[in-house]
């Protein structure tokens, strides 16, 4: 039971996704006891569901706040993924695939786009494909997410960091200005150090704090296709639509963005749009058998900028959540951050475009 190991936690994660996951092993490694809450099963839900490229899809759309978090995130994806198979025997599957974003009726591509690149530091290039403009992005690499976070769990069983499943969070409890703990499913448990990464359920958990977080499940549905290996060599993209080819000859195809609250359904509707862009896009997929179809809730939040930090009026409570679609490409940053915080030492990045403030000033 979680209140018979609490007593020996130093820091309790609430969430097992890439960002609670990875924060758990780096925290770890730093020299604390950690345990990691969740309130089904460790590494099921949006990290999970996503597709795993390593990057904002369209750049030019997001403020530095969350671009800043992405590359830093994007040069540490291939020590971080070779560390895990080392240590874990588990490949996470990192392939630098690329990305070729196609012009299409809904998203045109920016004529400063290669300027605005390489203010950014990236090596963009321009071509042509059936008469539309196309965007050659070869920094973009991707990860298998389901063997990511595998590897994580396994990395953290190694570390003696406690993995609690099926033990959902129901409160807080403070002192004062001091948190003493967290009220769950299975009973109190105390703790002085709490960080919150649950995702879309960060609001719902953190309203009773009253920072009333800007934080909304937005779904997404996916389509698995069996191809062969090498059909596709790399991602494809229009109209914020994607193809992500695995190296087993999987493809995925994705992705809706749906405001249906914390409904996980799936429907015939993004059955049938996900594959009409598949097959135009690529028409050798109109062949192939779909293996599934799943649905996942990203942590929708303004301007896709996370908040990451301290709760105010509850201390030694943080949150990290609202990255929408760019969770677990940020999921490095995010918890070098969040480790910072909690040791005291100086932040990898500027913290204050995260800073947990109700209303949130526009970027």
């Amino acid at each position: 039971m979680p209140g018979e190991t609490s007593a020996q936690t130093d820091v309790l994660l609430i969430g097992g996704g890439a960002i609670g996951l990875l924060s758990a092993i780096k925290l770890a490694e730093a020299g604390l006891r950690v345990t990691v809450l969740d309130q089904g099963h460790i590494g099921q839900e949006a990290s999970w569901a996503g597709g795993g490229i390593l990057s904002p899809l369209y750049p030019w759309h997001y403020p530095p706040a969350l671009l800043r978090l992405a590359l830093y995130s994007m040069q540490r994806y291939f020590s971080l993924t070779a560390t895990l198979l080392e240590q874990t025997g588990i490949d996470p599957e990192w392939i630098p695939s690329g990305l070729l974003i196609m012009e299409g009726e809904q998203e045109k591509i920016p004529y400063d786009v290669l300027a605005w690149g390489v203010a950014w530091g990236l090596n963009w290039r321009l071509g042509h494909s059936e008469g539309a403009q196309t965007l050659w992005c070869p920094e973009v690499a991707q990860v298998r997410n389901p063997r990511l976070l595998a590897a994580m769990a396994a990395r953290c069983r190694q570390l003696d960091i406690v993995l609690h499943e099926n033990t959902a969070v129901t409160g807080f409890r403070k002192r004062g200005e001091r948190l003493q703990g967290v009220e769950t499913t299975t009973g109190f448990i105390p703790a002085e150090l709490v960080i919150v990464t649950a995702g879309a359920w960060s609001r719902k958990l953190l309203d009773e704090t009253g920072s009333h977080l800007d934080v909304i499940p937005v779904r997404g549905q996916m389509l698995l296709l069996q191809s062969k290996p090498g059909t596709l060599d790399t991602i494809l993209m229009r109209d914020n639509h994607y193809l992500i080819p695995r190296r087993d000859g999987l493809i995925l195809a994705g992705s809706t963005s749906e405001l249906a609250g914390f409904d996980k359904s799936t429907t015939d509707e993004a059955r049938n749009e996900l594959l009409d862009f598949a097959t135009q896009v690529y028409p050798d997929l109109e062949r192939v058998p779909i293996l599934k179809q799943w649905s996942g809730l990203r942590p929708g939040s303004q301007d896709s900028i996370p908040y990451i930090g301290p709760v105010p009026g509850w201390e030694g409570l943080f949150v990290a959540a609202g990255h929408f679609r760019y969770g677990l490409t940020n999921a490095p940053a995010t918890a070098d951050i969040l480790v910072s915080l909690l040791m005291k030492t100086p932040p990898p990045l500027d913290i204050d475009p995260y800073a947990v403030l109700t209303p949130r000033p526009a970027q």
